[in-house]
């Protein structure tokens, strides 16, 4: 085998590679929303596992994400307490209708299962941390 393939066999491969890992890690969509969850949160790094291992605990009391009226996801957001219809878009949970940037949540990790997110906004963030939402058995 010559310098240049294997360069290219190389490259060929480090692409696959990180392709294959960045489709594992895509945004989830509006639908995978829906469901019962585990939740809990942390605001040090260094807490994220333990906190996802509680976040899991709580599917014995879950938090339930139902189907919104116009094919959104129905969440509790903060600063109403009241459940407003949200969708996925760009990396982010926005409001379905636009209203409220106050509510944004940037994905932060996303792994099928479970679900990390924090707020755009910053009130938002010191309160409510990284939320770590993981799934309850169906």
């Amino acid at each position: 085998m010559t310098r240049s393939t294997k360069s290219l066999l190389t490259l060929m491969v480090f692409y696959a590679a990180t392709t294959i890992g960045a489709s594992a890690q895509s945004s989830p969509k509006t639908d995978d929303l829906v469901g019962q969850w585990g939740v809990a949160a942390y605001w040090n790094e260094a807490d994220a596992a333990k906190v996802t291992a509680q976040a899991k605990s709580f599917c014995n009391k879950p938090y339930t994400i139902a189907r919104g009226a116009n094919g959104g996801a129905m969440m509790f957001e903060p600063f109403d307490g009241k459940p407003k219809e949200v969708r996925i878009q760009s990396g982010q949970i926005v409001a379905a209708d636009g209203s409220d940037s106050r509510t944004t949540k940037t994905i932060t990790s996303w792994n099928g299962a479970t679900l990390v997110f924090n707020y755009v906004d910053e009130e938002a963030k010191r309160k409510y941390g990284n939320m770590v939402f993981v799934r309850c058995r169906r």
